[in-house]
């Protein structure tokens, strides 16, 4: 019986070993951290008002969002600056329109936008990951989660191998709609981001009566 034991216990030790030995892939990677890595958008920013003329009002630029220099919060933690840049077309140049702070942790990915601390990411990404987007501001619970994990995407004519969707929002109730998921890809960051936030009729979400649409398409990326 002792010696039944000890093989029993022999073969735990040896599974626990293989388990441990096994990588563990946080997603890091879908969010560069070095400094001088930039992304460029082209934007397109819709506004519905029926009440208004027109009634529906669609303007198209660009930003340019840049990883800045490590800096220390309150808790004595590393974050960085995310500068973002703004055009009307690609023939002008670029002016800073904010700064933005972007912080990294074991567990997640905490973004600063427009006074609006949200959790992005959580890590490691896993189908069975869920999280509240707005764990860290006064806004209602919106749970996220990941979609389509390291799979292929493409943009018109530019592709990427490996990507990720985080799925943060699809409302749909008879007089609203709201709708918001990012993309992001394997060291480049994100590369979509759609927000819908929309009064309709009758639960047709193409009948606006009132609202606001926000796409970001990356075009380009690297380190300046």
């Amino acid at each position: 019986m002792k010696k039944l034991v000890s093989i029993v216990s022999v073969f735990v030790l040896i599974s626990s070993c293989k388990k441990d030995d096994t990588p563990i892939i946080y997603g890091y990677d879908v969010y560069p951290m070095e400094e001088g890595h930039y992304v460029i958008y082209d934007v397109v920013d819709i506004f519905h008002d029926v009440a208004l003329i027109p009634a529906h009002d669609t303007n198209y630029y660009q930003i340019k969002e840049v990883v800045g220099e490590e800096e220390l919060d309150g808790e004595n933690q590393p974050y960085r600056k995310l500068y973002r840049y703004y055009r009307a077309s690609d023939t002008l140049n670029w002016i800073m329109q904010d700064v933005w702070t972007v912080k990294r942790t074991g567990q997640s990915l905490e973004t600063l936008e427009e006074n609006k601390r949200r959790i992005s990411l959580a890590f490691s990404i896993s189908y069975d990951q869920y999280w509240n987007y707005n764990a860290l501001n006064e806004d209602e619970e919106l749970t996220a989660r990941y979609d389509n994990i390291y799979e292929p995407f493409s943009i018109g004519s530019d592709s990427y191998d490996s990507t990720v969707r985080v799925e943060i929002e699809n409302l749909i109730t008879f007089i609203e709609y709201k709708r918001q998921y990012d993309i992001y890809a394997m060291n480049v960051g994100r590369i979509i981001r759609v927000q819908k936030d929309l009064e309709i009729l009758n639960s047709d979400t193409t009948d606006i009566k009132k609202g606001t649409e926000l796409f970001y398409t990356a075009i380009d990326f690297g380190i300046e």
